[in-house]
């Protein structure tokens, strides 16, 4: 199967994570969350994400253990629609997603939002997810909105990619407060040269190094 290394921090600006992120390499399921709405808020949507799958039984075949997650990720989503509601008309409680689910040489990806998945393969990295994300322009200059999340408006809209599994491959899950304060060259840099336990904590220092304006989360898993 895989094996994992993971790491969070909330940056150096905001006082509270609003990450969150699951890794059980004997399940094969790794997921990374990014939570919007304040820091109670978010911290709730993304945890919810992570605390339900945590608890979640997958049965069946692995294409009905594909249903079974992609129903429990709109269950959460409407939970999360419902909460907001409660809370008033102005409020946002929602969180992307970016879900690595693998058995054996099978391997799928789900996700809504901005954080990514990345596959590095023959010393060479791309992206498996594409943002769900546009720039905008506000009087305060450019700004990133999200298309796409659990919990935001519009209908949600999950994006599936199921794809073979090589052995010796290794995947990224991270949010935007990683990727947005690291180039791609050393994103593939990191991972193809070093352990992976300190390539992971080496991603995580060069932000930190940084300003660090945002939540950082990052899940790397070796094939």
């Amino acid at each position: 199967m895989g094996t994992s290394y993971s790491s969070t921090h909330p940056g150096h600006v905001r006082q509270n994570n609003e990450d969150s992120f699951y890794a059980n390499d004997k399940r094969g399921l790794w997921i990374v969350c990014d939570g919007m709405g304040g820091h109670q808020e978010g911290n709730f949507a993304s945890h919810l994400v992570t605390d339900i799958f945590e608890k979640m039984q997958m049965f069946g075949t692995f294409e009905e253990r594909i249903e079974a997650i992609i129903s429990q990720i709109y269950n959460i989503h409407l939970i999360l629609k419902k909460k907001a509601q409660m809370a008033g008309t102005d409020a946002v409680i929602g969180t992307t997603i970016v879900l690595l689910y693998i058995e054996g040489e099978k391997g799928i990806s789900i996700h809504a939002g901005d954080s990514r998945c990345y596959l590095l393969r023959d010393e060479r990295l791309s992206l498996v997810t594409v943002d769900h994300a546009k720039e905008i322009k506000t009087h305060a200059g450019m700004r990133k909105v999200l298309t796409n999340a659990l919990s935001a408006p519009g209908e949600l809209s999950l994006e599936v990619k199921k794809f073979r599994v090589y052995k010796r491959d290794v995947y990224l899950l991270c949010t935007d407060g990683l990727y947005d304060n690291l180039t791609t060259p050393f994103i593939q840099k990191m991972l193809g040269s070093l352990s992976l336990a300190t390539a992971i904590d080496s991603l995580m220092l060069s932000v930190l190094s940084k300003k660090a304006d945002d939540n950082l989360t990052a899940v790397i898993v070796e094939i």
